[in-house]
């Protein structure tokens, strides 16, 4: 479900609602903030899984509006992607995937990263991040974002995501916020 921050300097996004399979959605728990300062977007990332075999995450998905590009400051063992699937959650626009081969670097129970993003064109709001959806398979829901979880009881994986409610979707539809989305290419 969409959380915003009220009054706030950044757009919080929770992911607890829906999976990609039959895991129960209120395992895959964690908060996703967004925010922008002239040409630097900061992503703040919290894993709010708990219990034993607790759930980690090792991807992230978010979209940005048409003709933004973004490049990830250095942070060890992950790397920003575009264009990229997350399960029938669909695609969107940016990826943080974790390390490659031997250097996973997933984010563990009760872990916040930080993730910084120089913004190399255009010129994104904190609300732009939020109010865009991914591009959906047939007879699924469009996504906020979504998150990789893996490594849970009996080593379950699955994709949790931030779906807005249909009553959220026609308020904005409505309001001329929503409508098909081209995909863009990008090189």
């Amino acid at each position: 479900m969409l959380a915003l921050a009220a009054a706030a300097p950044a757009s919080i996004i929770t992911l607890s609602d829906f999976s990609s399979d039959e895991t129960d959605a209120g395992l895959l728990n964690a908060t996703m903030e967004f925010t922008v300062s002239g040409t630097v977007l900061t992503l703040t990332v919290t894993n709010n899984t708990s219990g034993t075999n607790s759930y980690k995450m090792n991807a992230l998905y978010f979209n940005a509006p048409d003709g933004v590009t973004l490049e990830l400051d250095q942070i060890a063992g992950w790397s920003l992607s575009t264009a990229r699937a997350a399960g029938v959650f669909g695609t969107f626009d940016f990826a943080l995937l974790d390390g490659q081969g031997n250097s996973p670097n997933q984010i563990t129970a009760g872990e916040t990263v930080i993730f910084t993003f120089a913004i190399l064109t255009g010129a994104p709001t904190m609300m732009d991040f939020v109010e865009n959806f991914s591009e959906i398979p047939p007879g699924n829901m469009p996504s906020i974002v979504a998150a990789k979880f893996v490594g849970g009881p009996g080593d379950d994986s699955a994709f949790g995501a931030s779906v807005p409610a249909p009553g959220v979707l026609a308020l904005l539809a409505a309001a001329g916020l929503v409508s098909a989305r081209r995909r863009r290419r990008r090189a």
